[in-house]
């Protein structure tokens, strides 16, 4: 071909060696190409040059795949690139490139087989080649041979009762199995096909192919299937695994139409809970909706760097949720204070900044739930460790906390328990009204005094306090016999360092005095000093966390709201569901990690969720400790990440497709949809894209005003700078039903047990009913007339 094309764009005349046809046997037509080509390759028209261009164009035509290769050449390339180097040929199994290789197939199917039954199969952990041959059987055929084994059957099951044999039941199953068949057959509504499947395993070891094969024919084994290896022929058999089309070793099954529908495994099942809400969509482009409530833990990690989409996706689910469940409550606390607040406003929700008159009591205790009950978990103990650990958090930044100051704190906060008359396993007494800071501080100063004796000469108790204790038994005086307390009865013995302290305990004691400033009026803490006055009158509300952004105080105060979510969770008759942003400030500590897992274990009791999110995944995996947190949520998302630590990588089992999804996901801050890796405890694990609808992008996305959106399109006019429709009563037409009404969630409460009544809900509340007509139907949906405003609050 190249000596063709050399000669052909030469300007030497051809050889006299060179092939040629002789002039006097050409036609016409013949002659006048040669000339024409002559012509073109710019040579005289000699006979001889007209001889050897008419050889030239009478050559057999060579397909090229580029300019300077062959067709032909091309694929003796393609097989040398794709055949293994090496390949070494055993009875059950084969070698391949250092690889060892094993062909099974189907030896015998079930009598019945149900949708996605080969879903394990493809979800399971190995490096697994799943080949189907399918090829129809003529009609003609088909009705031929089924008459005739369904008189084989028939005659079988005859022969057998005849003879007074009770085994027939197979047999009888088999019968009416090819009667069915044969109608169905012979009516037109089904057919049969020759289906044939085969498994290629691909391991590194024997022992790694062996583990593999133990995996799916146990898998295999729970659909009632048999595998079994093809023997002596597995050179022979890659030519039903590889993509040929063909069945070399022809091990077929006759198989019904219907249950050929189940085989073709090719995408993983839908993701339907039909109480759940729209999350996205996976890559075959079906809905993913899921339930949180469904599974049997409801809360949730997402991790994503910043601009990912994760914020954004949280906010619609929670849109999402309170369109579709009147009887859920969101609560958010944003550290940052700049995601959440104008999406609540949005929706007529509640924003409030932590701060001012706001308080939130980190002493707050409650009577055990049934759960922790069951469990064995004392809430006093839990809630001593949890205020513990918060004032360790606050004292880090203060010289920290030693062993002995330790003790004292612990000490001082049995004191304030004690003052307010809460003992410890009485679980009567947590109903009392709890202490608060001030109560610790007056346990710390007590010890600093020299002890209750001396604290009372001092002034720093009185009295009736004293008496209070000697009321309880703590001082084992005996007691009048009129008392009529059980504990007084017993008596509660107070800890020598409260009574009678050292020198060594007054020193610890003094020495912590000046590092509680900053829980005193005016301090920067006075917040977590006072019991909770917190009122969430809306279905829908936002703790905005922003004035303690740059007081290093964050962690302490996390720490204190995630307890005071947690009592909420219990006391609700709501389905709380409680999101931390920024949760490694949480995860970082131990006795927070036990709350976060205390209220993730019983979240289902409460009907609650926890929703924990942070910058990267390997927050949540990078200690034993934090893992134990992060495998107790059932629902994990990982959005946009430039990097993916070996410890999440391990943890998930990543495959290397993963990973680079993980790194090139689609960022919602650079196009108009997000991308995230799902993953449940049930579903496994999805490729997310999510996107929401226009209206909802308005309600989202803080930059845009939904009630512009929704006088866009009804064409009404809007009060220039508030953002509310003039004349509303006008515009009876202007559809606001995809707001969801977040205003008073007591009144919502009630409506969802009227409208769950016929089912058996029953859920007692105690504030008062709102009558309908104390609701102004005309109010703007940022109106507050329903609930306090944070102001008022």
């Amino acid at each position: 071909m190249i000596n063709r094309i050399t000669q052909a764009f030469s300007n030497d005349s051809p050889e006299d060696g060179d092939e040629r046809l002789p002039i006097d046997g050409l036609s016409g037509e013949e002659t006048q190409h040669a000339l024409d080509y002559l012509n073109l390759l710019g040579k005289e028209t000699t006979t001889e040059n007209i001889e050897w261009a008419a050889y030239q164009l009478q050559a057999d035509d060579v397909d090229l795949a580029t300019p300077m290769e062959t067709m032909k050449e091309r694929g003796e390339l393609d097989k040398r690139l794709i055949a293994p180097r090496v390949v070494h040929d055993y009875p059950e199994f084969q070698i391949r490139d250092d690889r060892i290789s094993q062909i099974l197939t189907v030896t015998s199917f079930p009598r019945k087989v149900g949708l996605g039954w080969l879903v394990p199969l493809t979800l399971a952990d190995v490096d697994l080649r799943l080949s189907l041959h399918v090829r129809p059987r003529a009609a003609k055929d088909v009705r031929r041979q089924l008459q005739k084994r369904y008189t084989q059957a028939v005659t079988s099951v005859a022969v057998k009762q005849k003879r007074g044999r009770t085994d027939t039941y197979q047999d009888e199953l088999e019968r009416q199995d090819l009667e069915r068949l044969l109608q169905n057959t012979i009516r037109g509504t089904t057919k049969l096909y020759d289906v044939s499947i085969y498994l290629e395993l691909v391991a590194d070891t024997q022992d790694e192919l062996d583990e593999m094969l133990d995996r799916v024919e146990a898998i295999l084994a729970e659909q009632d299937v048999d595998l079994s290896p093809v023997k002596h022929q597995q050179l022979d058999a890659m030519g039903s695994v590889a993509p040929l089309a063909t069945d070399t070793i022809n091990n077929t099954h006759p198989i019904q139409l219907e249950a050929l529908g189940t085989f073709f495994n090719l995408v993983e099942p839908s993701i339907y809970d039909p109480e759940g809400v729209l999350f996205g969509f996976d890559d075959t482009k079906r809905p993913v909706i899921l339930d949180r409530y469904a599974l049997s833990g409801h809360s949730m990690a997402i991790s994503g760097k910043t601009g990912s989409g994760k914020s954004y996706f949280r906010k619609m689910e929670i849109y999402r949720r309170l369109l579709g469940d009147p009887n859920v409550q969101c609560i958010l606390f944003d550290p940052a204070g700049d995601d959440y607040p104008r999406f609540a406003q949005s929706l007529g929700g509640e924003v409030i900044r932590f701060g001012g008159n706001y308080t939130v009591n980190p002493l707050d205790i409650s009577p055990p739930a049934e759960a922790e009950y069951e469990g064995g978990e004392d809430t006093y103990a839990l809630t001593i460790r949890s205020v513990i650990e918060m004032l360790n958090t606050h004292l880090e930044q203060r010289d920290g906390m030693s062993a002995g100051e330790e003790g004292i704190l612990i000490q001082a906060a049995h004191y304030a328990y004690l003052s307010k008359g809460i003992i410890l396993g009485e679980f009567d007494t947590y109903g009392n009204e709890s202490p608060v800071i001030d109560d610790l501080i007056r346990g710390v100063n007590v010890i600093a005094a020299g002890g209750i004796e001396a604290a009372t000469d001092a002034g720093v108790i009185d009295d009736e306090e004293v008496e209070h204790f000697r009321a309880l038994g703590v001082f084992g005086d005996e007691l009048d016999d009129e008392s009529d307390s059980s504990a007084a009865a017993k008596g509660v013995p107070f800890s020598d360092t409260i009574v009678s302290p050292t020198e060594h305990h007054v020193a610890l004691a003094t020495s912590l005095q000046p590092k509680f400033e900053s829980f005193k009026p005016g301090g920067i803490n006075h917040n977590l000093n006072g019991q909770t006055n917190l009122d969430l009158s809306s279905r829908l509300v936002v703790m905005d966390m922003s004035s303690f952004a740059d007081t290093g105080e964050m962690p302490l105060i996390l720490h204190a709201m995630l307890s005071w979510a947690y009592l909420e969770a219990k006391r609700s008759p709501y389905k709380v569901d409680v999101t931390f942003d920024e949760a490694h400030y949480l995860l970082g500590r131990p006795a927070a990690r036990d709350l976060i897992n205390l209220y993730i274990r019983h979240a289902r009791h409460y009907e609650a969720g926890l929703t924990l999110m942070s910058q990267t995944a390997h927050e949540f995996v990078r200690t034993p400790e934090r893992r134990e947190v992060y495998e107790n949520c059932d629902v994990k998302c990982l959005f946009y990440a430039e990097s993916v630590s070996e410890e999440t990588a391990e943890y998930y089992g990543l495959s290397a497709d993963e990973i680079r999804f993980i790194q090139t996901a689609a960022r919602g801050q650079d196009s108009d949809y997000s991308e995230c890796l799902l993953a449940t405890s049930v579903h496994g694990r999805r490729r997310l894209e999510i996107r929401s609808g226009p209206f909802e992008h308005t309600v989202l996305d803080d930059a845009l005003d939904p009630w512009d959106w929704l006088a866009g399109v009804e064409g009404v006019d809007l009060v220039e700078g508030e953002g509310h429709a003039r004349n509303v009563e006008l515009h009876e037409d202007l559809d606001m039903t995809d707001l969801p009404h977040v205003m008073n969630r007591d009144m919502d409460l009630q409506m969802a047990m009227e409208a769950d009544f016929d089912d058996g809900l029953s859920v007692e509340i105690d504030e008062p009913s709102i009558d309908a007509s104390d609701v102004d139907p005309d109010a703007p949906a940022g109106s507050s007339e329903n609930g306090n405003t944070p102001e008022e609050a």
